[in-house]
């Protein structure tokens, strides 16, 4: 009897070992499982954020030629308009107004000084917003208007923040006909993208 007994104890402790193998294998799996599914998630997710940004920089680069298209068309029949205050200004200088440091300095300075609308980075809005402005014969900016946008949605904020962007820039180098500083009509994109 005492044999039984401890053979049926063995037998019992054996099963039980076997069946807490057997949860940890299946915990295990779970987890794996859960890994492998957010991981696809995580992947899939990023094809789709890298296809949004390609179709967004085709479509920021086809309204960046059309842009550039009518405004040599414009410059072409009329090179210079007056604006709300009378001031002449032209949509082509001879020598057009300029960053301090070129397009590369002007990229620096929106990295560093942008400020991405909380909501938008929430919703996951991002595109290009174009700025059109004129930078004056003291190399100052004003009458900036967000003018244009490209990308999934129209987002106000993204508008608002391009605007207070491109209106804190620092003197620029303004436009110059005949020797003489002008005002002159500039155009900027401003992108806004979500970091990883």
């Amino acid at each position: 009897m005492k044999k039984l007994f401890s053979l049926f104890i063995i037998a019992c402790f054996f099963t039980l070992l076997v069946s807490c193998n057997s949860k940890e294998k299946e915990r295990a799996k779970a987890t794996a499982d859960s890994i492998a599914y957010v991981a696809k998630q995580d992947s899939t997710k990023a094809v789709e954020r890298t296809e949004r940004r390609e179709r967004l920089a085709k479509a920021r680069a086809e309204k960046l030629e059309q842009r550039h298209m009518a405004w040599e068309e414009a410059a072409k029949t009329t090179p210079t308009y007056k604006d709300a205050s009378g001031k002449i200004v032209y949509r082509k200088s001879e020598v057009n107004p300029s960053y301090p440091g070129g397009d590369e300095a002007m990229n620096k300075y929106f990295n560093e000084n942008i400020k991405y609308p909380q909501d938008a980075l929430d919703k996951g809005v991002e595109g290009t917003v174009f700025v059109e402005f004129v930078v004056d014969s003291q190399g100052k900016v004003r009458d900036a208007v967000a003018a244009d946008f490209v990308g999934e949605e129209t987002d106000q904020l993204l508008r608002d923040e391009a605007l207070r962007l491109v209106t804190s820039i620092p003197t620029w180098v303004a436009g110059t006909y005949k020797g003489k500083n002008v005002d002159s009509y500039y155009s900027v994109p401003v992108t806004f993208e979500i970091l990883n």
